[in-house]
């Protein structure tokens, strides 16, 4: 075993450096991590000044940086810079010139490192002797809500430290009192809000061209990959980060579909950015560069931290954005460039009620349990659209669903003579593995037992699978890997022969979310992503059908099919 786990992650590794190597000859713009990037653009100073016999070094502020990205240079806490620097609480300016105490950079400071936010917030600069008491009435804020701005004040007040006392007012000037001064902040630097800033209307008014620029948002980690230990990985018989798999083989799958659609007359010059869930203050440096704003579109960020600020800006500069794996819908509101690939789990719930009382609804009985208290808004959502279902049809919704607690419910509400469809609306694995064990106990000795649920129930540790297939078990889902399927087969093969180990569920994703956009964006130009709900398609392991329900907001897809275990295969029902 760990002489094939050694293989394994050996083949692994050498196919992260395989791509990484090919990454850098191919004809693309690569952007190399942000780290990288942002490190070198951003220098430490080399000009020293002794002010009032502290030395310092003295920074001149580029175009787009952050105190944050600052502190990162000079590996040293926001406040220590401030201390030095009051004005920088209202935001920095290109050419501006900061001290930076070197005493500070040789003994840190233990300050915890605030990330500052001078465009949201409005910030007081601790005094001596000041307390908690003296800020709240000082600024009209209730001591909990001070608190929650800011966790650490509840071990003490620290002088000089900066505190979040409040938020700024966006479209208005506001007046923010910083070290008991009050300053005009202009209202033009507020932090980038969804709904709050106009998108580029010219959008749809763009024609088709033969070039697009596309930015590949996703978390390569390309700076780590010298500090893998292969040896390491195979000794704890560990698997490859799955982070980078993850990015590594959504790239792969996405370039073979551009590779797929290129022609003479129509390129794409792919730019990698190489993003993570605590870089948001990094990419937002990025977003405010030339190179994001002629970007024609954007794929990711995969993480909502970080999906959100590259959003607002996407959106401010008329640049489509494309989620690949959020389920959140709230992601879609007030902004129609927003496409989301991945169905929220209340699309799920709704599909599967759906199929429940469009297929099944003369012959069965349907059983909801009723699992914990976390599930009851899903329990909710599956009944309010079955019933709707329901009227629809004209039927009377008196005893429509039995609703039961536990295994014990479904005993006293089984009824002979009819199919029992068992709705386990939960992700809850311990809940769900004592529950279908007791299930398939229960309808061992009956044909006319079937178990539906969420679709990750099938990936739950020692659950037998024999009982997920005796029970006929049941769920929605938005993407699934036919191994039968001859355009599997063919990219499974490819991969296959150039990395020696079977691809990751991520590369076909890539594949079909490539083929999809790109090959819509070569027929109907940008008007594409003002239009996504006109264009259907289904790919090798996701269909796309595309639904938005007003011109505010974005688009989500909604092409979910119905599976079930039959027979030990995995089985389409043929049902949308």
């Amino acid at each position: 075993m760990l002489n094939y786990c050694h293989t394994e992650c050996s083949r692994s590794a050498i196919k992260m450096k395989n791509i990484i190597s090919t990454y850098i000859h191919l004809s693309l713009i690569l952007i190399v991590c942000f780290s990288s990037c942002v490190t070198h653009a951003q220098t430490k100073s080399t000009t020293i000044q002794t002010i009032n016999g502290k030395k310092y070094y003295i920074h001149k502020v580029e175009k787009g940086q952050s105190l944050y990205a600052i502190s990162k240079v000079y590996n040293m806490d926001v406040n220590s810079i401030l201390a030095e620097n009051d004005d920088a609480i209202d935001g920095l300016k290109q050419g501006q010139e900061l001290k930076i105490p070197i005493e500070s950079l040789l003994s840190k400071s233990t300050t915890a490192n605030l990330p500052i936010d001078t465009n949201k917030y409005v910030y007081h600069k601790v005094e001596k002797g000041q307390t908690i008491y003296a800020i709240t009435k000082k600024y009209g804020i209730e001591d909990k809500k001070l608190t929650a701005y800011n966790p650490s004040i509840a071990a003490g007040l620290k002088e000089g430290d900066y505190i979040i006392v409040g938020e700024k007012k966006t479209g208005t000037s506001n007046q923010a009192i910083v070290n008991n001064k009050p300053t005009i902040t202009n209202s033009t630097n507020n932090t980038i809000k969804n709904q709050q800033l106009p998108f580029d209307t010219t959008l749809i008014k763009k024609t088709k061209k033969n070039k697009y620029e596309i930015g590949l948002f996703l978390p390569f980690k390309f700076s780590e990959t010298d500090l893998i230990n292969v040896d390491e990985l195979a000794k704890n018989k560990s698997s490859f980060p799955q982070q980078q798999t993850l990015a590594l083989d959504f790239y792969e799958g996405f370039k073979k579909a551009i590779d797929s659609i290129s022609s003479s007359d129509f390129e794409i010059n792919l730019k990698l950015i190489d993003t993570d869930d605590r870089d948001s203050g990094k990419l937002e440096v990025y977003c405010k560069t030339p190179e994001f704003k002629n970007l024609d579109v954007a794929f990711g960020p995969i993480y909502s931290s970080t999906f959100k600020p590259v959003a607002s800006y996407a959106k401010v500069n008329g640049i489509p954005i494309v989620s690949p794996v959020l389920q959140q819908n709230k992601i879609l509101y007030n902004n129609p460039l927003i496409s989301k690939v991945t169905p929220s789990l209340y699309t799920m719930i709704e599909r599967l009620a759906d199929y429940c009382s469009d297929s099944l609804l003369t012959t069965s009985h349907f059983i909801l349990v009723n699992t914990t208290t976390k599930d009851a808004q899903y329990i909710s959502a599956f009944k309010n659209r079955f019933n709707e279902n329901l009227l629809n049809h004209n039927r009377t919704l008196k005893d429509s669903i039995t609703v039961v607690k536990g295994i014990d419910g479904v005993k006293k509400a089984y009824q002979i003579g009819k199919k029992n469809i068992v709705i386990a609306l939960t992700n809850n694995p311990v809940y769900l593995q004592d529950f279908i064990t007791q299930l398939f106990v229960f309808g061992s000795d009956k044909k006319d037992v079937s178990l539906f649920g969420f679709n990750n129930v099938s990936n739950i540790d020692n659950l037998d699978q024999e009982y997920l297939d005796k029970l006929n078990f049941h769920f929605a889902s938005s993407n699934h890997i036919d191994h039968t399927n001859a355009q599997i087969i063919f990219l499974a093969k490819q991969y296959q022969a150039l990395h020696s180990v079977d691809a990751t569920e991520y590369y076909y994703q890539g594949f079909d979310i490539g083929m999809y956009y790109l090959s819509q964006l070569k027929k109907a130009g940008p008007s594409l992503f003002m239009n996504l709900d006109k264009f259907n398609y289904d790919g090798a392991s996701i269909d796309f059908e595309f639904y938005r329900p007003d011109k505010e907001t974005g688009f989500e897809n909604r092409a979910i099919s119905i599976y079930k275990y039959a027979d030990y295969k995995l089985q389409k029902t043929g049902w949308k």
